[in-house]
């Protein structure tokens, strides 16, 4: 498999990851104080949108000619290691 390919698989599986973890915020809020229930509805709505232009940039990524796919990695990379430090940061917040 091309390092295009795993890159972009490893890409999908961090996108399903950031499913679950929105999954797990949700969930939060049926238990949360009426407090927490804004600031967790706020949180989670950040997350959807880093999530949207994430994926964006993931289609932007698959539809990019071979040639310069890794031109286009490093800006990827930051966007997902953004969603990824803010996502832990939401989810230790929240737990139970």
């Amino acid at each position: 498999m091309s390092a295009r390919k795993d890159y972009i698989r490893k890409l999908d599986e961090e996108l399903r990851e950031w499913d679950r973890k929105i999954e797990e915020l949700e969930v939060q809020v049926e238990k949360a104080t009426i407090d927490d229930k804004v600031e967790i509805i706020d949180h989670i709505e950040r997350l959807k949108t880093k999530q949207k232009l994430a994926r964006k940039k993931h289609e932007e990524l698959e539809q990019a000619h071979e040639s310069v796919w890794e031109g286009l990695r490093d800006g990827v990379d930051s966007i997902f290691d953004d969603m990824i430090s803010y996502t832990e940061a939401v989810m230790s917040k929240f737990k139970d």
